[in-house]
């Protein structure tokens, strides 16, 4: 009994040799997926189209060493050192495969690259600054600008060659209380390979009230000195003045006018040309006066 148990035993470990021995030898095909790792890359170079992650690679060989192969991390080493800037094509070689020679190549997809090489520059380029957004009819923008003016770039030189400048848009709407200055951060917008610094610019934007120019008549008031009488050769002035178009909507900007006349300070008996003092609305400036000086008769009472 316990010699048929070892004799079993025997012929179980010979079947299971055998059966690896024959696996082990069996020849089987398989596609391997295999990263494509850059070396030697030239100082400022870049690849602009046709680098692969990876590529797959059909190969032969014994069923042990291809099973094997899911538990390595092979990666092609793809040598860039002699790449010029342009269209060029790049062979892969099986040789240059991390595979012993017990493997056997068959295929491999992609065999070859069609790259497209670069330069990475750099170059300060304008910033155009806008403003867009509804603002108030009565009101125009001066000014926009942006701080800094320039910015510097950098990215591949075919395609920095081609750009001069970058517009930055400051977006409001200012439809009722316009301020004088509004200014925010807006990013510099470029194609994604394209860096610029600084990423953000300050865009500023000046406002300012639309303006016109009217003529108004004022009354003029005349406050006698003390002991003296004062006639005057008109009771009105008309002054020439500009100032914002909404303030002249209605006759709201008379009352904060005023004519004065000027008697100085130790007025004396006598027929003199007198100047008049003017108070103006906010915002509004005196282009001109008429007349200029006041005819004015002087009496001691």
């Amino acid at each position: 009994m316990f010699k048929n148990w070892s004799t079993m035993v025997l012929a179980l470990a010979l079947a299971i040799f055998t059966w690896f021995l024959v696996t082990g030898r069996e020849v089987v095909e398989t596609w391997l997926e295999m990263p494509v790792v850059m070396t030697n890359p030239p100082e400022g170079m870049i690849i602009e189209e046709g680098l692969v992650d990876k590529i797959q690679v059909r190969l032969r060989g014994p069923r042990g060493l291809v099973d094997s192969l899911a538990s390595q991390h092979l990666t092609y080493p793809l040598n860039v050192s002699s790449l010029k800037i342009g269209q060029q094509v790049l062979e892969i070689d099986p040789d240059k495969l991390p595979l012993t020679s017990s493997y056997e190549v068959i295929e491999i997809k992609p065999n070859r690259l069609k790259l497209m090489v670069d330069k990475r520059i750099t170059k300060k380029i304008q910033m155009e600054p806008a403003w867009a957004g509804k603002l108030n009819a009565d009101y125009d923008l001066l000014e926009v600008k942006a701080e800094p003016p320039l910015v510097e770039i950098r990215g591949p030189a075919t395609k920095l060659r081609k750009i001069e400048n970058a517009k930055v848009v400051l977006e409001e709407d200012f439809l009722e209380k316009v301020p004088d200055q509004w200014a925010e951060d807006v990013a510099v917008e470029l194609d994604e390979e394209i860096e610029a610094s600084p990423a953000q610019v300050r865009v500023v934007a000046r406002f300012a009230p639309k303006m016109r120019d009217i003529w108004v008549k004022l009354p003029l008031k005349v406050l006698e000195p003390e002991g003296f009488s004062a006639s005057v050769a008109q009771d009105y002035v008309r002054v020439h003045i500009e100032g914002p178009v909404f303030l002249f909507r209605n006759n709201e900007y008379r009352k904060e006018m005023d004519a004065s006349l000027l008697f100085g300070g130790r007025p004396a008996s006598g027929t003199f040309d007198l100047a008049y003092d003017l108070v103006l609305p906010e915002g509004c400036q005196l282009l001109k006066r008429n007349p200029e000086t006041i005819r004015t008769t002087i009496k001691k009472k």
